[in-house]
């Protein structure tokens, strides 16, 4: 019989593998090199667990780009002139001074309209970079064949492709936060820098080989560009429909809402129960439920236009209309809804604690809901909110609900701090959420007794 072994003193781990003194580092050279050089340090417990997925689609997505720039870049040399005996340098040099300086307007333009927006519809202008992306490159490869044209046609082109540069920059950026889960957005950063340059290089040198094939040839080259188009398009609905972000904006909140208020999601599906109004169950849903069903463009499937941090003369255009706002709306945050003008504004108290704006940003929310399809009579909230959502259908033109406003106040007394628990019960982060809260801020007396208006 053999002795008992003598347990381990000391034993070692890169990461999650267990590295004997026989194997050593579980990892063959090569393979230790280029994790060095193309994945984050600490790679996967180092980063969000949808990294891996989202990098192999996104480097797909940026392959076919790099191929569709090599022909764009030959068309736009074309259409500026090189190789006709005829063109004239001054003109070429003109309409390159003319791209750059209608490309300088546009970027502080863009930055000044969507700048704030950025960080809280990553995914949304993520994907709006990359369509505008493919409208630049299709303007330059048309410019050769609309001399004429040609100019404005790489005016165009110039101007979508510094709204590409800024939102695609700064949605990179957001989801580096979002997938670094050691502080370590730098490191996540470079990495993704370093594997963008390498699928660069394969695209040099794939172009050195497609471009000579190409020439001359401006069927197959329309082609293979509408090949490059629609395999770009489809890896960049992959890379984003990879992504489960955990983190609360207005799309993922209002789809949050909305499967808590109307009873859930498609049948089979069912999310984190918790304790809701009135002893009833309350059914929220998780992040990976949620994602997938995130609208792709900024503003789609919204009813109204939110206003969250809304400044005073927007919100009551006299102090009886102020005093009914402040009589409907709670302690932190008042809202103001005008159903036919499809705007629901919430002003934040001064000095209000962080979660007013979420619970506000709700409330708004819920506010829309009750504009949306009839309310399922089956479930206790439906019962409740059911009589509210006839009243502000009925609101009349111009006017504000303040009816619906007070009950809906009265009801998120409770439902508001339910809402919020069961949220991060679900897994979702709710003490950073992105909201585009504007700065303006509040600050009002405590409203007179008296009944809520009706």
């Amino acid at each position: 019989m053999e002795p008992p072994e003598a347990p381990v003193f000391c034993r070692s781990f890169w990461g999650s593998q267990e590295v004997s003194k026989s194997r050593g580092d579980p990892r063959g050279r090569l393979r230790r090199a280029a994790e060095r050089l193309l994945l984050p340090q600490g790679f996967p417990d180092s980063v969000s667990p949808d990294y891996g997925a989202y990098q192999a689609w996104d480097s797909l997505q940026a392959l076919c780009s790099s191929l569709c720039s090599s022909l764009s870049a030959r068309a736009v040399l074309e259409a500026v002139g090189v190789g006709d005996g005829s063109a004239s340098v001054t003109g070429a040099a003109l309409t390159w001074l003319l791209r750059d300086g209608v490309g300088i307007v546009t970027r502080i333009g863009f930055v000044w309209l969507q700048g704030s927006h950025l960080d809280c519809e990553a995914k949304q202008w993520r994907f709006v970079a990359d369509l505008l992306n493919d409208v630049a490159l299709v303007l330059e490869i048309l410019a050769p064949y609309w001399l004429s044209f040609g100019p404005a046609l790489l005016v165009m082109a110039a101007a979508a492709r510094c709204v590409v540069g800024v939102a695609g920059g700064a949605t990179r950026a957001a989801l580096a936060v979002h997938q670094a889960r050691r502080d370590n957005v730098a490191d996540v950063a470079a990495k993704d820098s370093s594997q963008e340059t390498l699928v660069n290089g394969a695209g040099l040198l794939l172009s050195l080989l497609l471009l000579p094939l190409l020439d001359g040839r401006p069927w197959l080259t329309w082609a293979t560009l509408v090949l490059l188009l629609i395999g770009h398009l489809t890896f960049n609905l992959a890379a984003i429909g990879s992504l489960t972000l955990t983190s609360l904006n207005r799309p993922r909140l209002r789809l949050a809402i909305g499967w808590a208020l109307r009873g859930g999601g498609a049948a089979g599906e069912r999310g984190v129960a918790c304790p809701g109004v009135g002893g009833a169950k309350l059914e929220v849903p998780r992040p990976e439920q949620v994602n997938p069903r995130e609208p792709l463009l900024p503003g789609l499937g919204s009813r109204l236009r939110l206003h969250l941090g809304a400044p005073l003369e927007l919100l009551a255009s006299s102090e009886a209309e102020l005093r009914k706002a402040l009589e409907c709306g709670s302690p932190d945050y008042i809202v103001v809804i005008r159903p036919s003008q499809s705007w629901v504004g919430v002003g934040l108290r001064r000095g209000a604690p962080p979660e007013a704006s979420i619970l506000g940003c709700a409330h708004a929310l819920t506010l829309e809901q009750l504009l949306g399809p009839p309310m399922d009579t089956g479930t206790p909230l439906g019962r409740k909110l059911e009589p509210l959502q006839r009243k502000i259908r009925n609101c009349p033109p111009g006017a504000v609900p303040w009816g619906v406003l007070a009950e809906t106040s009265r009801l998120f007394r409770d439902l508001g701090p339910a809402l919020l628990r069961g949220l991060e019960a679900a897994g979702w982060d709710v003490r950073r959420p992105l909201l585009a809260v504007d700065e303006w801020r509040l600050e009002w007396a405590e409203p007179t007794a008296g009944h809520a208006p009706s």
